[in-house]
């Protein structure tokens, strides 16, 4: 995009216009007294480009609109905006193809999709969707002269969150910082997480509670599979066998050994379990005595009003002195209490599960004993089925367990399973929380605007500041541990045109880029050297001599030389005490230098 001309029309022959003024190809000076009309051209670039600005009461009286003309690669394209009231009416022309705009967000739409750009989704400050406009991006190559050489971007409305640098990685065609969708993604995330906690503290709670009921530890599963093979042989023994009574007696006498090996492993665990609960009792009663022995002392304290008089130590330790100390070490022991409530809960059901497996396996053995003592009462067909009955039994039993087990692997299977896709949703809502952070191109731009600026910043002999810089993740500049707001003056006007200088430069080296022009309006030359001016717009020369690049500058007191590839405005029209830049139509004149 290279500006091409601008022309101010009249309205009617009392009006003012202004002649069409052409853009250098690399340099455009206003140079003129104060007073003469230098800002209203500024301000007109911008303004034709759907900028927020308010003229002069007398301009928008004798001038009804301003004409901008710019091209943007083969294309010639004149936008013209009314000055009529306070509404947005642009209307454009590219060929035979003209269109009309009555707002600033379809204008710089239509803009936008002109020059390539595809405006991202962010969120506003208001936390709904928006989109960038136009206003919002020029203030990253316009440095306007009311406050813009205070801070590196002025916008004339602030409605985007991280609105610096999200127009940053916009015009160099990086991803946003807080793209919208993206921060939809995050609260879906957010809320899918919150739902996932729920399930997995069910899920925890199914495991804790089948493991109660349920041992599928390796040796135990083990123990029933080896189990199970044996009653398969031995009831296919008894099938196969001629001699049934023998077969059936050592089949009920293995089954007689078996229960008695579960019982003494159930007495144990019962044991060791009731010796668990004692433990717990006693340390809950030696806790409960501490908290006993706290609430004491801080009674004692409390008791005595002038504490020194007792001992005056600063050191002495009779009495706890602090009422803080006191609540937070009653709050740990507590909680310890509250723990071992819960591990006496668990042991105790554990236990009771315990003692009616004791109770069950016990009575089975009972009546398999009192078959195996009535089998010289019987036939052997009696002994048989009484065999292959609690064989059966046995068997069920020890399927039952197995597929127990099973259920319980399974809910444990889910439960990390679970917990894995917690893991996997935390690192996709720490990517969306710093998606800025992983972007190679995006650091590898602070890198270079820092030591970019820091040559701008030796090119105008900014002083007393140091050269450590950091540019953080909103763009803000940090100058060894001084941040940009701190310093005055001078030194601010500087270190804001080195911003700005580094910025250019940095985006015009990719020449697919649109925004190729730079505009500095009436730099704060009372505060800048004027060597140190020329030096820095002599450097901005050369880079849009090499990128290029369009540089606009207006000046009072400095006049920059002029080239062959630059245009100079000058006055051109009688004014009331010097020459001006607005006239009435019929009444230009060809313009002089002012004297001084």
């Amino acid at each position: 995009m290279q500006l091409v001309s601008l022309q101010f029309v009249s309205r009617g022959v009392n009006g003012w216009e202004s002649r069409p003024l052409r853009f250098g190809e690399r340099t455009t000076s206003l140079f003129a007294r104060n007073g003469s009309g230098k800002t209203p051209l500024i301000q007109a670039i911008g303004f034709c480009l759907g900028f927020s600005t308010t003229f002069r009461e007398d301009i928008r009286e004798h001038c009804s609109s301003i004409v901008l003309t710019f091209s943007h690669g083969d294309s010639l394209i004149e936008a013209r905006r009314e000055l009529t009231s306070s509404e947005c009416h642009i209307t454009t022309r590219a060929g035979d193809v003209a269109r009309e705009f009555f707002s600033e967000g379809e204008f710089s739409t239509a803009l936008f999709q002109t020059l390539g750009m595809s405006p991202p989704l962010l969120v506003s400050t208001q936390r709904v969707a928006t989109r960038p406009y136009i206003s919002t991006v020029l203030p990253i190559f316009y440095v306007k002269q009311d406050g813009g050489y205070l801070d590196p971007y002025s916008a004339p409305s602030s409605f985007i969150q991280d609105q610096f640098v999200e127009m940053i990685r916009f015009v160099f065609g990086l991803a946003p910082k807080r793209s919208y969708s993206a921060q939809k993604d995050l609260l879906d995330a957010k809320d899918e997480l919150i739902a996932l906690q729920r399930r997995i503290v069910n899920q925890q709670k199914a495991v804790a509670d089948l493991s109660e009921r349920v041992d599928d530890s390796p040796v135990v599963i083990d123990l029933l599979n080896s189990r199970s093979q044996l009653i398969g042989s031995q009831l296919a023994e008894l099938r196969e066998s001629m001699n049934s009574e023998d077969v059936a007696s050592n089949a009920l006498r293995d089954l007689v050994i078996a229960k008695e090996q579960k019982l003494r492993v159930a007495r144990r665990e019962f044991y060791e379990l009731s010796t668990r609960i004692a433990s717990i009792d006693s340390i809950r009663a030696e806790i409960e005595g501490e908290i006993q022995t706290l609430s004491f002392n801080e009674q004692s304290r409390r008791a005595f009003e002038a504490f020194g008089e007792i001992c005056s130590r600063p050191d002495c330790g009779l009495f706890l002195s602090s009422s803080d100390s006191y609540g937070k070490n009653l709050m740990y022991l507590k909680d310890q209490i509250k723990d071992l409530e819960a591990n006496t809960a668990r042991a105790e059901v554990q236990l009771e599960v315990l003692e009616h497996r004791i109770q069950e396996d016990e009575a089975e053995r009972q009546l398999i004993v009192s078959k195996m003592e009535a089998i010289p009462k019987v036939t052997s067909t009696d002994n048989l089925i009484v065999a292959v009955q609690e064989l059966t039994k046995e068997l069920l039993d020890i399927e039952q367990k197995r597929a127990a087990a099973e259920v319980l692997a399974g809910e444990r299977r889910k439960y990390v399973q679970l917990d894995s896709d917690r893991g996997k949703l935390q690192d996709k809502i720490e990517l969306l929380n710093n998606n800025v952070r992983g972007e190679i191109e995006f650091q590898r731009l602070r890198a270079g605007l820092r030591s970019s600026l820091v040559r701008w910043m030796d090119i105008l002999q900014t002083l007393n500041v140091s050269r450590e810089i950091e540019i953080d993740f909103a763009f803000r500049f940090t100058f060894g541990t001084e941040p940009l707001s701190i310093f005055t003056g001078s030194t601010r006007s500087r270190l804001v045109l080195a911003i700005h200088a580094a910025l250019f430069e940095a985006y015009l080296q990719d020449q697919n880029r649109p925004f190729r022009f730079l505009i500095l309006d009436t730099p704060k030359q009372h505060e800048l050297d004027g060597a140190d001016l020329t030096n820095y717009l002599t450097e901005l020369h050369t880079v849009c001599n090499k990128y290029g690049g369009q540089l606009i500058v207006s000046s009072t007191e400095y006049r920059h030389a002029i080239g062959p590839l630059d245009a100079e405005w000058l006055p051109s029209y009688p004014g009331a005490k010097q020459p001006m830049y607005l006239g009435k139509p019929g009444t230009h004149f060809f313009p002089t230098l002012p004297t001084q």
